[in-house]
């Protein structure tokens, strides 16, 4: 699975063999083209939805099926997400770690992160104390990193 495609290739008979390679990576369409295409999620998503279903009606319905589910967009939903802000929140009271250091131990984007520390974590039964440390310990590093280092 250590191929990359380019724009050619995702005409006709080899948008058949993407498709595949696809369904068969279990990533979503944006990390697949981020790791196998030189082009947007969305243009090999319009080529899924236009081109497929005339070449491989079988697949496409695969790939429309795997393009339709969605994640749970509500925290409580999601027990993933749940259990990373839970570590998340660990590691920024328990290791005072920043959010960039959490995004690389838990392998998630500092984006992420920043949202399970400010708007997931108001979203979980967790009390109001920890939640109010969480926001403190946030503005901490925010103000720490105003203040020029070496002087």
């Amino acid at each position: 699975m250590d191929k990359m495609y380019t724009l050619d290739d995702i005409n006709s008979q080899a948008i058949v063999k993407i498709a595949k390679h696809f369904l068969e990576s279990g990533l979503s369409l944006r990390k697949f083209c981020d790791a196998y295409g030189s082009f947007s999620y969305i243009t090999l998503r319009e080529k899924f939805l236009t081109v497929l279903p005339f070449v491989n009606k079988e697949v496409a319905l695969l790939v429309q099926e795997k393009l339709e589910k969605k994640r749970p967009k509500k925290v409580e939903e999601d027990k993933e997400a749940q259990e990373r802000v839970l570590k998340a929140i660990s590691l920024l009271l328990e290791q005072d770690m920043t959010i960039s250091q959490i995004a690389l131990e838990l392998n998630s984007t500092e984006m992420t992160i920043y949202r399970d520390l400010t708007v997931r974590l108001k979203q979980l039964p967790i009390s109001n104390e920890i939640k109010k440390e969480v926001l403190m310990r946030l503005r901490e590093h925010s103000l720490n990193n105003l203040i020029p280092k070496g002087r």
